[in-house]
């Protein structure tokens, strides 16, 4: 009875709309569920870089993601769109890994980031985009 109900208010809506000079389309519309989940560090391309470094790296900065603020983890999961956010997000990771990382690490993670970044905007340079 439902059904009923809602195409007599559909037909009287559209034939008001048509009267008033509207043109009117109907179209098939289906709903798809929306997952938001939570940012988590494998979707960043940091994460696809410091696993090379071995796993008790890979973790030591997994940790400092997830210490950072949900909003900051949701924008650190999307590439920079210009070369002065790559080094924006250099100095970014720069002030983060530092205080809690051993110099050796904190330098072997830092050097992997800049060489990636550099990669990444050579390529974008020359139209691929990373």
């Amino acid at each position: 009875m439902q059904d009923v109900v809602t195409a007599v208010n559909l037909t009287q809506k559209l034939r008001k709309a048509r009267k008033a000079g509207a043109v009117v389309e109907v179209r098939m519309v289906r709903e798809v569920p929306l997952v938001d989940h939570a940012p988590t560090w494998l979707n960043t391309i940091e994460s696809g870089l410091t696993w090379k470094l071995g796993c008790d790296t890979d973790r030591a900065v997994m940790e400092v993601f997830n210490g950072l603020p949900h909003e900051v983890q949701r924008r650190l999961e999307f590439s920079p769109d210009g070369p002065m956010f790559w080094a924006a997000r250099a100095r970014f990771w720069q002030q983060k890994l530092r205080p809690v990382l051993p110099s050796k690490t904190y330098h072997a993670v830092m050097a992997l980031l800049a060489n990636w970044y550099a990669h990444c905007l050579r390529m974008r340079k020359v139209g691929v985009t990373v």
